[in-house]
């Protein structure tokens, strides 16, 4: 994949973004990280396996931009899946963990399991590598913090009210 190198500034002078598709940007910031990567420019999506404290999580950035506007989704999926029958505790204490976050959300599917952290970035303008950062960095603290305590509650004897508690303390949580 070529990428071009030319830059341009705001209007405001402040930053500087390279002027090439947002897909290949993100590319560019991933390789000059390190990260290791399938990219999927047909559907304009990257997927990687991030090593969190208590797991490997799978990394999605879903990009898509328009003449408007650009957006990076980050999503860090659970390698777990949450039985049935503890999906409604589960989903319980996500809502009790998203009443308290100010980016990003997690999220359960009822019909599957599946937990994931979503956040995301847009802009009307340039996204640049820190916007990038920011937001892969923050989506993967989320994943880091409460991967323990929803396990607790899908597999434990927690109850979702504990789950603050518990992502509060860090090397306190148990699954039992």
């Amino acid at each position: 994949m070529a990428r071009q190198h030319k830059q341009t500034s705001s209007e405001a002078g402040k930053t500087t973004v390279p002027v090439m598709p947002l897909f290949e940007r993100t590319a560019g910031y991933l390789d000059a990280n390190d990260w290791h990567y399938t990219a999927h420019e047909d559907k304009t999506y990257f997927s990687a396996q991030c090593r969190i404290k208590d797991a490997s999580v799978r990394v999605i950035l879903d990009v898509d931009e328009s003449e408007e506007w650009q957006r990076v989704l980050v999503y860090s999926c659970f390698p777990v899946y949450v039985p049935e029958l503890r999906r409604s505790a589960v989903a319980e204490a996500i809502a009790r963990i998203n009443y308290g976050l100010a980016f990003g959300n997690l999220e359960v599917d009822l019909a599957d399991g599946e937990v994931r952290v979503r956040t995301v970035i847009e802009s009307d303008g340039a996204i640049s590598d820190p916007m990038i950062e920011r937001t892969l960095t923050s989506n993967l603290g989320t994943a880091d913090r409460f991967f323990s305590p929803i396990l607790a509650v899908a597999f434990g004897n927690t109850v979702p009210e504990k789950v603050i508690e518990l992502a509060g303390e860090p090397g306190k949580t148990t699954v039992q």
